[in-house]
């Protein structure tokens, strides 16, 4: 699986490259996780006892469901005090705020965003106090059009992507 450079933005302000913040990266297979498209919300429908079947309104648009997501990431340090002050300041920066984060993943030469918020940090562990590999549970509040909150940006158009 790719590996691709992780950005993270909060309203608080962090902003930049989440490895030389914070020494975190994403696991393999996060593209996948990122990917995987929301659960569709149930279409509006009347069921009466006067009529065979069920009504369904299948003129409406299709909305989708809030989703969570939990992302394996690896934090790396050059000793047990630096890996205690990277961790600090990254659980600080994705939880800064109630608005979450925007967290934008750079793999394969597309630039994906996706706005999320902390729920949860889970699986932690710690190896020679140099390498942590845990599990962050985050919700996405507002998938949008089936494609989650991404955008996908050519870093070779001229034009900035939306905030």
């Amino acid at each position: 699986m790719p590996h691709g450079q992780l950005n993270i933005f909060n309203w608080a302000g962090v902003n930049g490259d989440a490895f030389d913040l914070f020494g975190v990266s994403l696991s393999d297979g996060a593209i996948s996780t990122l990917l995987a498209p929301p659960a569709a919300k149930e279409r509006v429908s009347n069921e009466s006892r006067l009529e065979n079947g069920k009504r369904v309104d299948i003129q409406a648009p299709t909305h989708f469901q809030a989703r969570e997501l939990t992302l394996e990431m690896h934090l790396i340090a050059n000793t047990f005090e630096e890996f205690l002050s990277r961790w600090r300041a990254f659980l600080a920066a994705i939880t800064a705020t109630g608005q979450g984060i925007i967290l934008r993943y750079m793999v394969y030469g597309q630039q994906m965003e996706f706005r999320l918020q902390y729920l949860s940090a889970t699986q932690f562990g710690v190896y020679n106090g140099q390498l942590g590999k845990f599990a962050v549970r985050f919700i996405e509040r507002s998938p949008n059009n089936g494609v989650v909150s991404m955008t996908l940006n050519n870093p070779n158009d001229s034009e900035e992507g939306e905030e």
